[in-house]
């Protein structure tokens, strides 16, 4: 685990998720302990725990991130680099990710916040690109982020966490990514406003989601689908709307076919 220094010196820290205010620093030890209230959270196998309660409701998609035999298999050619997932989603998992590389604009120095992580599917290919920075992976999941532990490079700290409530400062990342996860979220407008808080200004932002048509039979079917299941779905105008409700500009939507959708943004380096 590492401690980086964001331009001017200081030490990039995570927030503490109880108060709020307190800044720990990157993880070198077996605990972490906040300066202002005093709760200590765990870091063990690689992965500081940020959330060692989660008294949300669990729904059927994240059962499936959470069981061992999904998480063996998540990052192979029999899930999300397989023929079959290409051919439903319109694209390659080498393509998309290229994709959102190439949106993403990483850069050596930056600091990153790959959301909702996963094993590290994409963790690995943002942290290379971002040489001398940080790739703060978080995830819900812990068999997700203990996965991810097994193959993560040096400048990764992965945290388990919630997206409602980013365990970062205002302000602490040159980009965000959150691949494959944000149909996932029960309160996507909330999520979204975290990234745009925890972006600098000028930030960069890519998704990769789950894609709906137009008419109102489609939307029927994702009501349906959200209501059941607990995954939600964009149309490409819908997506793009409720980034600019978060603040986020320069929309662009990369990819827009069969289930899938793939779309970069970002932050206003000034106040709009």
């Amino acid at each position: 685990m590492l401690a980086a220094e964001e331009p001017g010196g200081d030490a990039l820290a995570l927030r503490c998720p109880s108060c709020r205010r307190g800044a720990l620093p990157l993880p070198s030890a077996a605990s972490l302990r906040c300066p202002e209230c005093g709760v200590a959270y765990p870091v063990e196998g690689g992965v500081v725990d940020l959330l060692p309660a989660d008294p949300r409701r669990w729904n059927l998609p994240r059962w499936a991130m959470e069981a061992e035999p999904i998480v063996r298999i998540y990052d192979s050619r029999l899930w999300r680099r397989s023929g079959l997932l290409r051919v439903a989603l319109g694209i390659s998992f080498e393509h998309e990710e290229a994709m959102l590389l190439d949106a993403a604009e990483v850069g050596p120095g930056d600091t990153v916040l790959d959301l909702a992580c996963g094993p590290g599917i994409y963790t690995r290919s943002l942290a290379a690109r971002a040489p001398g920075g940080v790739v703060i992976a978080l995830d819900l999941s812990r068999p997700m982020l203990r996965e991810a532990a097994r193959r993560a490079l040096a400048n990764v700290v992965l945290v388990h966490g919630t997206a409602l409530d980013l365990p970062l400062p205002s302000a602490a990342c040159d980009v965000i990514n959150c691949g494959a996860a944000l149909h996932l979220f029960p309160d996507v407008p909330r999520v979204l406003a975290e990234v745009a808080r925890v972006l600098k200004p000028g930030g960069r932002f890519t998704v990769a989601t789950t894609r709906h048509d137009d008419g109102a039979f489609a939307e029927l079917a994702a009501a349906v689908r959200r209501r059941a299941v607990g995954m939600d779905s964009f149309t490409p105008a819908e997506l793009t709307a409720r980034l600019e409700d978060a603040g986020l500009r320069d929309v662009r939507v990369h990819h827009a076919r069969r289930a899938w959708l793939l779309a970069s943004a970002r932050k206003p380096a000034r106040e709009d």
